[in-house]
């Protein structure tokens, strides 16, 4: 045991360097970073069956599966954070019932029913507003998007972070026929195809790092059904890259005026917003919204909050 500092235990499905770079994990791994870099002793046990064993990641532990039970018991927590839908979790946190416990929401779930955790993070009030049922204490805090992690030079193309019908891949589809002497990027899901042929002028490529992503990017596409909040939208702004959006709460509380809203039905819309920013004034124009919007976020201060929040949970 490590005494002297409070002690976490983070229960998440993947984390580190098993972690693909979905935005749910990578919010999680932030806080947690900013938690074990101010002095908390971090455990953290992944809940998607991984080979090895016991490893370190930065200053955090990192336990398998297999490996809870001795986690628990090493790591004699005083606080356990877990996330909304991982249905494994539940088994450990029953071990642990005098344990305060943070449960982190990152979506937009058809399951509601939280238990009883002694404070629930949301991404943002439209996530909040998603569960009008629960009544406990909340935090609303957005993801702790660090600048230096992103920002880069923007590229040429047209890009959808997804290849789902979720994240918008029919309506890129649909925009992308269009306008046959425009490039696209897709970047693939995780584990998905995409459904259907796509038209010759769009690249379908395998998650990398964002900045990778956002190198290539001209104009970040966000046609998505659902969204919590619009990370990838912030991500892009703060390159100075233009977002067009579907307008869903979460991602306008996310990117407010700097982005472009447009119904995913209307394609004819979003393939005029795109040949409007073929033109090199509006492009500039836009560009400069979103910079100043993302540079308006202080992400710094997102971590302070969510520490002090674990510092009175755990008395």
């Amino acid at each position: 045991m490590r005494r002297g500092r409070r002690r976490v235990l983070v229960i998440i499905p993947v984390y580190g360097q098993h972690a693909l770079p979905t935005g749910a994990f990578v919010t999680t791994r932030e806080y947690v970073r900013h938690l074990a870099a101010t002095g908390y002793a971090v455990d953290v046990v992944t809940t998607i069956k991984e080979p090895g064993e016991v490893r370190r990641d930065g200053g955090v532990r990192v336990w398998p599966l297999r490996q809870w039970r001795r986690a628990v018991q090493a790591s004699a927590p005083e606080l356990v954070i877990s996330h909304h839908g991982d249905r494994k979790a539940p088994r450990i946190i029953g071990r642990l019932e005098r344990v305060p416990h943070l449960l982190m929401v990152h979506g937009l779930a058809n399951h509601r029913d939280f238990g009883t955790p002694a404070m629930v993070w949301f991404p943002s009030e439209a996530c909040r507003g998603h569960y009008p049922n629960y009544r406990g204490r909340s935090l609303v805090l957005p993801p702790p998007i660090d600048a230096g992690l992103y920002r880069t030079t923007s590229g040429t193309l047209v890009t959808l972070n997804g290849s789902t019908t979720a994240k918008g891949a029919d309506v890129l589809a649909r925009v992308a026929e269009r306008m046959p002497d425009t490039w696209f990027l897709m970047v693939r899901a995780a584990g998905h195809t995409p459904a259907g042929p796509l038209p010759p002028n769009v690249e379908v490529a395998d998650r990398t790092a964002p900045r990778a992503v956002y190198a290539r990017t001209r104009v970040l596409l966000m046609p998505s059904t659902t969204e919590s909040y619009g990370r990838a939208g912030v991500e892009a702004m703060l390159s100075g890259i233009p977002v067009v959006a579907a307008p869903l709460p979460g991602i306008q509380e996310a990117l407010g005026q700097a982005a472009t809203y447009i119904p995913r039905e209307d394609t004819g819309r979003w393939v005029d917003e795109l040949r409007r920013l073929a033109r090199p004034a509006a492009y500039k124009e836009a560009a400069q919204r979103c910079r100043a919007h993302a540079e308006r976020l202080d992400y710094r201060k997102n971590l302070t909050t969510f520490e002090a929040t674990c510092r009175a949970l755990t008395g």
